[in-house]
């Protein structure tokens, strides 16, 4: 998979599908479930059960009513107040946002729909202690709150990076004889990747083979084969241009050194610059791989698309870089 960086995009104001397609809808979910409760509340009991045990699916705790909507209700609305804050401080950018809406919007669904699916078997008892196991139930909210998130990621879209692009150092082109081949290449490991997917996806993965929440298997063996594949790039510097590869070529940044391409050397960091380590796209067409802070090769391309990359010995490989785009775009 190769992934084409694309042109400058002006940012909506004042984010209309955020607010209209992510946060309102949510906060809907949040209220409906709640107001769903409120209409069976005369027909629950007065304890309601609030936990099962795995094994026998018997009922271990019951709380009163209020309670039990309140340790659901209140966490929802705790996301979604976070969302919001997010949102007004100017934090969610790039891929950073869709990664924050998904995963927040997802969350807050979730928490929200899954009081009345733990509700639902207990309309019209007596005894709290005869309520059926809602584990299924629970699955199935577990699955469309995913879905959900993923959906919310899509309609959210892109927005520029919180930071402009910090100016570099400019670096004179490599003195390449005529007809001389040259080609720098480098091996990144992605910490931040390995970690931050594998661990997640390992935990999921152990539960949903060890638990009867089997379903989580599915999302945890995604989330550990990403961390592996985007945990170790090979980054090429050649006639070609800027070359960034994940681990099995599945997936591919790349730059042309062509006509209007530069390359210099900059100081990154992370928090500030990119909201955060980890592969980030954001506005003009800025992609940024992340994996620690310091030294970085940045190429500028054709459009104002750039793409920078934390790398050791950055210098040689921009020198390497500019001298071959003058070298083609003399040739063309």
């Amino acid at each position: 998979m190769t992934t084409h960086l694309s042109g400058p995009r002006i940012p909506e104001d004042p984010d209309p599908r955020f607010w209209l397609g992510v946060f309102l809808p949510s906060a809907a979910v949040l209220l409906g479930a709640l107001a769903v409760v409120a209409g069976w509340s005369t027909r629950l009991p007065a304890d309601v059960a609030q936990q099962w045990n795995w094994s026998t699916g018997g009922v271990t705790t019951v709380s009163p009513l209020w309670l039990s909507m309140l340790s659901l209700a209140v966490p929802a609305a705790a996301v979604l107040f976070v969302l919001a804050v997010l949102k007004w401080s100017g934090r969610l950018a790039g891929w950073g946002r869709r990664l924050s809406v998904g995963v927040l919007s997802g969350v807050a669904v979730f928490l929200a729909a899954a009081l009345p699916a733990m509700l639902s078997g207990q309309v019209g008892l007596a005894d709290p202690l005869q309520a059926p196991d809602p584990r299924s139930s629970t699955a199935l909210v577990a699955l469309l709150s995913l879905a959900y998130g993923l959906l919310a990621a899509v309609v959210a879209g892109s927005r520029p990076l919180a930071a402009p692009d910090s100016a570099g150092v400019p670096v004179p082109a490599l003195d390449l004889a005529p007809g001389e081949r040259a080609v720098w290449a480098t091996a990144a490991t992605a910490w931040v990747c390995l970690l931050g997917g594998g661990i997640p996806g390992l935990a999921l993965l152990i539960l949903g083979l060890a638990t009867p929440l089997w379903f989580l298997a599915v999302p945890g063996a995604v989330l550990l084969a990403l961390g592996i594949v985007t945990g170790r790039w090979t980054v090429t510097v050649d006639s070609r241009g800027l070359t960034c590869t994940t681990l099995l070529g599945l997936g591919r940044f790349h730059v042309p050194a062509g006509r209007e391409a530069t390359a210099e050397v900059i100081t990154v960091r992370g928090p500030a610059e990119f909201l955060g380590w980890g592969i980030r796209v954001g506005g003009a067409g800025s992609v940024g791989l992340i994996f620690r802070n310091g030294e970085a090769l940045r190429v500028h391309g054709c459009g104002g698309k750039s793409l920078t990359v934390t790398v050791g010995h950055a210098a040689t490989a921009a020198s390497l870089f500019n001298a071959l785009a003058a070298r083609n775009t003399a040739n063309h």
